[in-house]
């Protein structure tokens, strides 16, 4: 039986077949469709990372007016 990509349609290779069902996330992809949702989920964790992080570049209102004057003057 031959199975296929869920996102490209391609047959997938028995070395495809053995990662989806050692490791299932609910579809069958090949190599490179797995890899293009590990990298969107990766951007995805970092944005996510850097908006929490946001909180730590907490500036005094002061320091804020006093680096608007200086990117006018410039």
């Amino acid at each position: 039986m031959d199975y296929l990509c869920s996102e490209c349609s391609v047959q997938l290779s028995k070395f495809e077949i053995e990662l989806n069902t050692l490791y299932p996330i609910g579809k069958l992809y090949c190599e490179f469709c797995q890899s293009k949702k590990e990298r969107k989920i990766i951007k995805k964790l970092a944005e996510d990372v850097s908006n929490d992080l946001y909180f730590y570049n907490y500036m005094d209102p002061k320091e804020v007016e006093e680096e608007e004057l200086w990117s006018k003057k410039l």
